[in-house]
């Protein structure tokens, strides 16, 4: 009976460790989308509720890193912290062996696996492909209201803007824009710049003239009293939803003869939870190898091991991309290598 009850003491030292951590590690992989988005909200016009609903659908494809990556933190702590307060020498000496500490830690891992496979096989597709589908709903909303007078503008691929006065938000005069692959300079006393809701911007120009220099260096001059063009958004005719990292298991399936990359990807949502079960094994046995130390190297070699994992599991994609190593096997070359150094070091450790 205290067997049992030592078991859910660990196992309810493990859950915060794990939720902390995967808060943590979701925080800083959200940094570089916040700052993209955020800027849409200050700069583009963006409605507030979008860019948060983005995040949220983000959110599980997030989790699919930081469900192993937090299940190696959670197990590394805390056993390195039982070791370190000498609560591991204690169970041992009332007759705990190996097998008592794998049970809790596989009981945890279990959880956290099927945890893993609810996100990568259900959640993340739908999140992807909803998030997708929100950063083409943004293109079509995106406004230049932070061109400024006197200033120049250049967050649109391939063009420069220069307004002389800004009347308001889409109302300038004395414009001047330069098209970099057209060689061109467009000029006009006044212009209306909104968004058409199809992926450009609708440029409305009045009293002006387009200057083009050729390639044999000659140039060509045309005024107009109106002149009207349609300028394409940064990426937005560029995103796509159809990549295999949105599609749902049925639909990977579906795409097997089509190419490799679609068995991988299928074999990936599996794998990559699965590496949660053999990073906690491995996490527990450098937590009470370390015995004064164990604690406090949670948190670096958490992202040494993540790292070699990364690397690992890069370099099988690119054999299965090429069709050197069989896409199902490759997905699973990473977790058989570090199955084998946590049993290795799990015997070590004890």
């Amino acid at each position: 009976m205290k067997l049992k009850l030592i078991h859910k003491y660990i196992i309810k030292e493990l859950i915060p460790v794990f939720l902390m951590g995967n808060i943590s590690f979701i925080a800083i992989l959200l940094l570089d989308k916040l700052m993209s988005l955020s800027d849409l909200f200050f700069t583009k016009g963006i409605p507030g509720w979008l860019i948060i609903q983005t995040i949220i659908f983000y959110l599980p494809s997030f989790l699919v890193i930081t469900i192993p990556t937090s299940a190696l933190l959670a197990t590394t702590f805390v056993f390195g912290r039982m070791s370190s307060d000498s609560e591991i020498i204690a169970m041992r000496a009332a007759g705990a062996g190996k097998r008592f500490f794998l049970k809790p830690t596989m009981i945890f891992a279990v959880f956290v696996f099927f945890f893993g496979v609810v996100m990568s096989i259900w959640l993340m597709p739908v999140g992807s492909f909803h998030a997708a589908q929100n950063l083409i709903s943004m293109s079509k909303l995106v406004s230049v209201k932070d061109i400024k007078e006197k200033e120049i503008y250049e967050e649109l691929d391939g063009f420069v803007f220069y307004a002389d006065k800004k009347i308001s938000n889409i109302k300038y005069e004395n414009l001047m824009i330069i098209e970099k692959e057209e060689n061109s300079v467009i000029t006009a006393k006044a212009a209306e710049i909104t968004p058409t809701g199809d992926y450009s911007l609708l440029f409305q120009l009045k009293d002006g003239s387009v200057l083009t220099i050729r390639e044999d260096g000659k140039h060509s001059k045309i005024n107009f009293n109106t002149f009207a063009i349609n300028v394409p958004i940064l990426g937005a005719s560029g995103v796509s939803i159809n990549t295999e990292r949105l599609m749902p298991a049925g639909e990977l399936v579906s795409n097997f003869n089509t190419s490799p990359i679609y068995r991988f990807e299928f074999s990936k949502r599996f794998s990559m939870p699965f590496a949660a079960v053999i990073l906690c094994v491995f996490g527990a046995s450098v937590g009470m190898f370390f015995h004064r130390s164990g604690k406090s190297l949670a948190i670096p070699s958490t992202i040494i091991v993540v790292a070699v994992y990364n690397t690992l599991f890069m370099i099988a994609e690119n054999y299965a991309k090429s069709g050197s190593v069989e896409p199902f096997s490759a997905a699973w070359v990473p977790n058989a290598i570090f199955a084998v150094v946590s049993v290795i070091s799990y015997r070590r450790a004890l």
